[in-house]
C-alpha cells in the first residue's frame, strides 16, 4: 500500500496558515509603534510597556496554557486560542489610554500562549521521529514568514490606511482561520480519516510509546521535572535565544526610525529582510538536522553543535550591525544574525521533543516561558539603557553579550535522555553529554 501523505498536507495547508496569522496579530504592534507613540504623545519608556506587555502575559501563562493543551489537545485548545487572540487584536485599536493599550496586549499575550505548545505537541504526534525537525522547520518558518510579510504589510497599511487598520483587518481573518483550523485539525492521525493504514504505521513505527496526544502532566511530575538540570539548561538557552531576537520583534523598527532615521516604507523593508534571511534558514536547518541524524544516529551530533553555532554567529552579527554607518552593510548584519537565531531554533523545539516524550506540551511551555520573559525584560532594559546613556548601540551590545552563555548552556542539553526514566531512549545514538553530572563530551 502506497503511503499517503497527509502528514504533509496537515502541516502546510492548516498549521501553517495558523501560525503565519499568528505572528501577523503579534509583529503589528512593532510597525505601529512610533506611530502610536506620537498620536498619543508616549515617550521611549511608556511605549516599551506597551511593547513588553504581550511578553510578559505571554510568558506566565506558558506553563498553565501548556498543561491545558495537553489535557485536552491541539485541536480545540488552538482554535479556542485562535479565536480569542484574534478578538483582541481588533479591540487594540479601541484603546483610548496607555493602560487600555497595556491591557489588551496582555490579553493577547495570554490568549496567544497556547500556540507553541499546541503547535509542537501536534508535530510530536503526527511525524516519524527521523521527519521531526523537518516538521517543526515548516511550523516554526510559518511565524517567522509572517513577521516577514507582517511587517512590510504593516508598513504598507499604515501609510496607506492608519496604523489602527492593520489590527481590524489581521484580526478578521485571524477569526476565519482559526475557524478552518477547528474544521480541518485532528489530534492524531488516527482522527484522521484520510490516512491510510501505511502512514498510520510509518509515523507510529519510529515513534516512541511516549508520543500520546492527550496526556496530563501531574503537578508531581512538574516538581520532577524542574529539578532536572538539562531542563534548566536548555529553558537558559533559549532565554538567551528570544533575548536577542525580541530586538528584532519589538524595538528594530523604533531603532531605525529613531536611530537609523529612516523612513516608514524603508523601515519596513529593512526590518522584514531579517525575517525572511530567518525563514529560509529554519527551512534548511530542519533537512540538514534530519539528514545528520539519518548519518549518524545521534540526536546530540544532530542537536548540540548546531545550538552552540547559531549563538556565535547571531550573537556577533548583531553587534557588528550597530557598528557600521551603512544601511546595506547593517542589514546584511542583521540578516546573518537571524539566520544564527534560525541554526538555534530548530534543534531548540526538536531537542524538546526529544527531551519531553509525551510531555512535550508541557516541557514546550516551560522553554517557551522562559524566552518570553526575557522579551519583556529586555525591551525595558534596552530602552532604559538608551534612555541613561543617550543612544542605541550600548542597549543592543547588552542583547548581544548573552550569546556565550546560550552557546554554554547548550552543553548540558542532552536530547538522548527524556524527563521520565520510563520513556523510551533511542540506544543507536552514539554521542551523550551527561549534562547531570559532567561537562564532558563522551
Amino acid at each position: 500500500m502506497k503511503i499517503s501523505n497527509v502528514r504533509w498536507r496537515v502541516i502546510l495547508l492548516i498549521m501553517f496558515p495558523m501560525q503565519l496569522i499568528m505572528s501577523l496579530d503579534r509583529i503589528n504592534i512593532g510597525v505601529s509603534a512610533p506611530f502610536i507613540q506620537k498620536d498619543f504623545d508616549f515617550n521611549l519608556t511608556q511605549i516599551s510597556f506597551i511593547l513588553s506587555a504581550f511578553a510578559w502575559t505571554y510568558a506566565f501563562f506558558q506553563i498553565p496554557t501548556s498543561i491545558w493543551v495537553q489535557k485536552i489537545g491541539s485541536h480545540k485548545a488552538i482554535a479556542i486560542a485562535g479565536v480569542f487572540w484574534s478578538l483582541f487584536t481588533i479591540i487594540t485599536p479601541l484603546g483610548s489610554s496607555l493602560a487600555l493599550l497595556i491591557i489588551f496586549r496582555c490579553l493577547l499575550g495570554v490568549a496567544q500562549a497556547a500556540d507553541i505548545p499546541g503547535g509542537i505537541n501536534a508535530i510530536n504526534s503526527w511525524f516519524p521521529k527521523k521527519e521531526k525537525a523537518s516538521a517543526n522547520s515548516v511550523f516554526l518558518s510559518s511565524g517567522y514568514l509572517g513577521s516577514a510579510i507582517g511587517t512590510m504589510l504593516t508598513a504598507w497599511i499604515v501609510s496607506q490606511f492608519g496604523w489602527r487598520w492593520s489590527f481590524y483587518s489581521f484580526g478578521i481573518i485571524g477569526i476565519v482561520i482559526a475557524l478552518y483550523w477547528y474544521k480541518n485539525f485532528r489530534n492524531s492521525p488516527k482522527e484522521h480519516k484520510s490516512v491510510n493504514q501505511a502512514e498510520l504505521e510509518y509515523i507510529t513505527e519510529s515513534q516512541e510509546e511516549n508520543s500520546a496526544t492527550v496526556v496530563k502532566t501531574s503537578w508531581k511530575q512538574w516538581k520532577m521535572f524542574i529539578g532536572k538540570s538539562q531542563v534548566w539548561a536548555i529553558g537558559i538557552q533559549y532565554f538567551c535565544l528570544v533575548l536577542i531576537e525580541s530586538f528584532f520583534i519589538t524595538l528594530l523598527p523604533t531603532y531605525l526610525v529613531q536611530g537609523r532615521h529612516l523612513s516608514i516604507v524603508k523601515t519596513g523593508i529593512s526590518a522584514s529582510l531579517p525575517w525572511i534571511s530567518l525563514t529560509i534558514m529554519v527551512l534548511v536547518m530542519g533537512g540538514i538536522i534530519d539528514f545528520v541524524y539519518r548519518k549518524t544516529k545521534s540526536r546530540v551530533i544532530s542537536r548540540v553543535p548546531f545550538g552552540i553555532a547559531g549563538f556565535i554567529i547571531s550573537s556577533s552579527c548583531l553587534w557588528l550591525a550597530t557598528q557600521t554607518s551603512s544601511t546595506t552593510s547593517m542589514s546584511i548584519l542583521l540578516m546573518i544574525s537571524m539566520a544564527g537565531i534560525g541554526m538555534i531554533q530548530v534543534p531548540n523545539w526538536t531537542a524538546v521533543q526529544d527531551i519531553g516524550g509525551k510531555h512535550s506540551a508541557s516541557l514546550s511551555g516551560f522553554v517557551n516561558f522562559c524566552g518570553n520573559l526575557s522579551t519583556a525584560i529586555g525591551t525595558i532594559l534596552v530602552v532604559q539603557l538608551v534612555n541613561h546613556f543617550g543612544n542605541w548601540t550600548i542597549g543592543i551590545t547588552s542583547l548581544t553579550m548573552v550569546g556565550a552563555l546560550g552557546a554554554v548552556s547548550w552543553l548540558f542539553v542532552n536530547p538522548n535522555k527524556p524527563l521520565l526514566e520510563d520513556d523510551q531512549v533511542d540506544h543507536n545514538d552514539t554521542l551523550i553529554i551527561n549534562a547531570e553530572t559532567s561537562n564532558q563530551i563522551i
